[in-house]
């Protein structure tokens, strides 16, 4: 009900025809759908090397693993803001930079996270000595 509101909004702030309101609006839904999907996926991994942590009493950074992911949220706040409050059909190009950035820094982050956890839990080669 909500969505058919802001998409009858749109048509008529805009004039673009309804086809191109109801493409860019399922892109804009899907693109913040997949954001927190993404958000939702890294931080939970957040949650399993805090729990390997706590069960083998391996150091794993999972506080860092946890915050990473924030510049994604930010993303698919920025993204829900341009297209639900102020009515675009597109991030402006303030927006957008800023959007992008936030998700570059945090996609970075969350690499480097990645990585020392698989670095901790990276079964090491060959036996004891």
């Amino acid at each position: 009900m909500a969505l058919s509101l802001v998409k009858n909004f749109l048509f008529l702030q805009t004039g673009i025809p309804q086809y191109v309101v109801n493409s860019k609006f399922t892109a804009s839904v899907i693109t913040i759908a997949g954001a927190l999907m993404l958000w939702f996926a890294l931080f939970f991994m957040g949650i399993i090397a805090k729990r390997y942590e706590q069960v083998l009493h391996k150091k794993t950074d999972w506080q860092f693993i946890i915050l990473s992911p924030t510049g994604i949220l930010i993303y698919a706040v920025i993204q829900a803001y341009s297209l639900i409050v102020i009515g675009n059909l597109k991030m402006t190009d303030t927006e957008t930079w800023i959007a992008y950035i936030f998700f570059f820094l945090s996609g970075f982050l969350s690499l480097i996270g990645s990585l020392r956890f698989f670095k901790v839990v990276m079964p090491h080669k060959g036996g004891s000595k």
